[in-house]
């Protein structure tokens, strides 16, 4: 018996050409990663992602490239340091674009400057700690402690020179 015009598939697999960026998100203190995933030829009905609880996203795709052969990938990213929920994706012009907006502890002091000269000193907090109304009012109450604790502090400085 003959095989009666069944092929069997020919799988290309490549490596993507991926290409990571850094952006300011809404604020001057948010950061947002953002990756390119460069998919040629790909179109979004040929890409599929998942997100498993291990902090991992598994994009993969099959294209066809002609009778029985099919150019395929599989790309694995850890996403355990950004706010998964936030996370944004749009494919358009052969590029899976990536949004990845980076968590931080719920409160974190920034320094901009070098000591002993510092020109500005930040208190970031966090979206999930700023998200509930009792923790809005801490921020609040935090803010201004930190203005009288810098207020006492400059006071301190000024009257020592």
């Amino acid at each position: 018996m003959k095989n009666e015009g069944r092929y069997e598939s020919l799988y290309d697999d490549f490596e993507p050409c991926c290409e990571w960026k850094k952006q300011n998100g809404a604020s001057i203190l948010d950061e947002v990663d953002i990756l390119e995933i460069h998919l040629q030829g790909f179109k979004k009905e040929d890409v599929k992602s998942e997100m498993r609880k291990d902090g991992m996203l598994y994009i993969s795709g099959e294209h066809p490239m002609g009778k029985n052969q099919i150019k395929r990938f599989n790309k694995k990213i850890d996403v355990s340091k950004y706010e998964i929920k936030a996370i944004e994706a749009q494919f358009e012009g052969g590029k899976l674009q990536l949004r990845l907006p980076c968590t931080y502890p719920p409160i974190t002091f920034l320094t901009i400057g070098k000591y002993p000269n510092y020109k500005a000193l930040i208190l970031r907090l966090s979206h999930k700690f700023v998200k509930g109304t009792t923790s809005s009012a801490m921020a609040l109450a935090l803010l201004l402690l930190l203005g009288v604790f810098m207020y006492k502090y400059l006071e301190c400085i000024s009257i020592q020179n």
